[in-house]
């Protein structure tokens, strides 16, 4: 489930900066990338938007739909 955050990202240290396109992600403990097993928390540093994932489908799936949504609203104010 995406949910809304304010992660508390410096708004003049963002100014200038090509942070669209920026994600965080935070991989569990119980992470084995040589294993197969991935699991976390992504962020995107723009939108605030956060998702937790169990695979790294939904780690794709997320930052595909979030990159596509910022470069529509980018093409929209344009």
């Amino acid at each position: 489930m995406t949910s809304w955050t304010r992660a508390g990202y410096s708004q003049p240290a963002m100014n200038g900066l090509h942070y669209k396109s920026a994600f965080v992600i935070r991989f569990d403990p119980n992470t084995d990338i040589e294993g197969g097993r991935i699991e976390g928390r992504v962020e995107h540093v723009a939108s605030y938007k956060t998702k937790r994932f169990c695979c790294l489908g939904e780690l794709l799936s997320f930052v595909g739909r979030v990159l596509k949504e910022a470069s529509s609203e980018e093409n929209e104010q344009s």
